[in-house]
């Protein structure tokens, strides 16, 4: 055995290792020696790799007390992921206004400088050519990050990448079920430690999906249950609890992926932004007045 020591799922299963024969005890000296695996794969490889079987797995996850292997898996990737409490800067309620202005223009300048620093490019590039050539796109985001989450469902479709955008944990969990190898699953998650979220993206790999994390939080929980992770600046402002900054810094990613993608798409991509532009130009301009500006796109 690997010697982690864990509170939590290591801890409990070293102690009960002892007792284990078997299948069980295959399954468990498959995890102690590498959990960060464990939390990445569904139970058929789990049970694949340990030579048992997916209900050996299921019992010795109910031997240490937990639902399924599921329950087993979101708890390994909490104590995997550093889910400390990071400190924010609070904006007090008796501010005054030019406080507030100082205090949130820097903190927004901050966030996306260190965006840019922070920005994996390499892991960028693997998620908009996944984005290209997915069948379904399902995103799962609560809670502020619901906006963040509708926001590039918008941007999407505007390429022609049909996609929808769930903040209810029971259509989460619905989409994860019914995903397969050709879906994309997105979780965006400020702390990175949204159960709800984390758990549907979990069933998403189980079923084949793959799954990607918009967070920013480093090493949180959500980023060890994905398959790739795209992580931005971890400083925060907020206001009782209501996260400001990091909106900004999510929101840069999300213009990131569009732009990104729009490109890579090429021509087509420019076809079906001309083809919203003309749809919506009622919309955006009521009085019909001719549009007087050629689109700026330009593809080699």
């Amino acid at each position: 055995m690997s010697g982690i020591k864990m509170n939590g799922v290591i801890t409990c299963l070293e102690n009960l290792y002892p007792s284990l024969t078997g299948a069980l005890k295959n399954v468990a000296d498959v995890i102690l020696e590498n959990p960060e695996l464990i939390v990445r794969e569904n139970i058929k490889k789990l049970a694949t790799i340990s030579n048992s079987s997916d209900s050996a797995v299921v019992r010795l996850s109910q031997r240490l007390g937990y639902k399924g292997f599921r329950d087993l898996q979101i708890s390994l990737a909490y104590e995997l992921g550093d889910n400390n409490t990071y400190v924010d800067e609070e904006i007090g309620i008796s501010e005054s206004l030019d406080t507030i202005v100082n205090v949130v223009s820097q903190a927004n300048i901050n966030s996306l400088t260190e965006a840019r620093e922070m920005l994996d490019q390499g892991a960028m590039e693997r998620v908009v050519h996944l984005l290209q050539h997915a069948r379904a796109i399902h995103i799962f985001a609560q809670g502020t990050n619901y906006s963040t989450g509708v926001d590039l469902s918008y941007n999407l479709m505007k390429l022609g990448i049909l996609c929808n955008v769930y903040n209810d944990s029971y259509m989460q969990a619905v989409a994860g079920a019914i995903s397969d190898p050709k879906d994309i699953a997105i979780g965006i998650s400020h702390t990175g430690a949204n159960r709800d979220v984390i758990e549907s993206l979990a069933i998403t790999r189980q079923n084949g999906g793959t799954t990607i994390a918009l967070t920013t939080r480093k090493n949180s929980p959500i980023t060890q249950i994905v398959d790739i992770s795209l992580t931005t600046a971890n400083k925060e402002i907020v206001f009782l609890g209501e996260p400001f900054s990091s909106r900004m810094s999510l929101m840069y990613l999300v213009d990131i992926l569009f732009l990104g993608l729009a490109s890579k798409m090429g021509r087509s991509s420019l076809n079906s932004l001309l083809s919203v532009k003309d749809a919506l130009k009622s919309k955006r301009d009521p009085k019909g007045l001719p549009d007087d500006k050629e689109s700026t796109i330009i593809f080699e």
